[in-house]
This record gives C-alpha cells, structure tokens and sequence, in this order.
C-alpha cells in the first residue's frame, strides 16, 4: 500500500481530504532524509522515518512553531520534526559524512 493511504488510515479521524497536504510533506521529509542519510529518497530504509515525520507534521498543522501547546487542560510538548528526522537518519547514513 502507498504511504499516503497508509497515513490517511492511521490519521483516521485527523485527517481532512488534504492528500495535496500530505504529498507535499511527504516530499520535504523524504529530501530532508536521503540528504541526511545519503540514500536514494525511495529507500525503504528511510521509510519508516518519513512516514513519522509526516504524521506528526499533519496532527500538529495550526501549531507550526510552538514547541508545547495546552488545551481542554492537556499539555503537549513537541520535538522538532525536521531535527529528529536528520537525527535519525544519521544512524543509517551510506558512506562517509
């Protein structure tokens, strides 16, 4: 199955017939992790990484910036996507940095 179908059933409820919105995260995150990890963008071993990103990117729309945010009287702190994305590619990088 395609990422994007994939990300539309595991938002479930989150998501709001935005497929231009996820194809375009989609291709930010996947630049963002083959240059941080020197692999080809379709490498299905930055897969798993894209597809976090672009959740947490999608569920977290409105409150781009914010690092934590509190409503109803819950509270969320939030990581920076793109930091954690390069991160973790690092430890699957191909070749010498």
């Amino acid at each position: 199955m395609e990422m994007i179908e994939l990300l539309k059933k595991d938002l479930a409820d989150n998501y709001h017939d935005d497929d231009d919105v996820l194809q375009e995260y989609i291709r930010i995150y996947s630049d963002i992790a083959s240059h941080a990890s020197n692999r080809e963008s379709k490498d299905p071993l930055i897969t798993s990484y894209v597809y976090t990103a672009v959740k947490e990117a999608y569920i977290r729309r409105g409150d781009e910036g914010s690092s934590s945010s509190n409503e109803g009287g819950l509270s969320s702190s939030y990581i920076d996507i793109e930091e954690k994305l390069r991160k973790d590619c690092l430890a699957i990088r191909k070749g010498k940095f």
